[in-house]
């Protein structure tokens, strides 16, 4: 298991613009291969009281559809402690 400092996954930071960057971005970060971005539930369900932060969240996935960036924040929000911030 890869340790992560304060058990928190910090997407965006790398500005993460698609699903294929965020796919990219965790294969890399957790040194795994993902079919599919969903894949990465298991994985991050190790560690416990995991909190995930994705700054400026109002740019994050931004060259996706709406619906498919919804749906990938509120898989994490369901699955994990999730804090969003905004570009100000």
């Amino acid at each position: 298991m890869i340790p992560l400092t304060n058990n928190r996954l910090i997407l965006n930071w790398h500005r993460i613009f698609s699903v294929k960057e965020l796919k990219s971005y965790l294969e890399k970060k957790f040194r795994v291969s993902l079919n599919d971005i969903f894949e990465i539930k298991p994985l991050l369900e190790q560690y416990s009281n995991l909190r995930i932060a994705i700054r400026h969240s109002d740019t994050f996935l931004k060259d996706e559809e709406l619906e498919e960036r919804n749906s990938i924040i509120s898989f994490f929000e369901c699955c994990w402690d999730v804090k969003l911030t905004w570009k100000h």
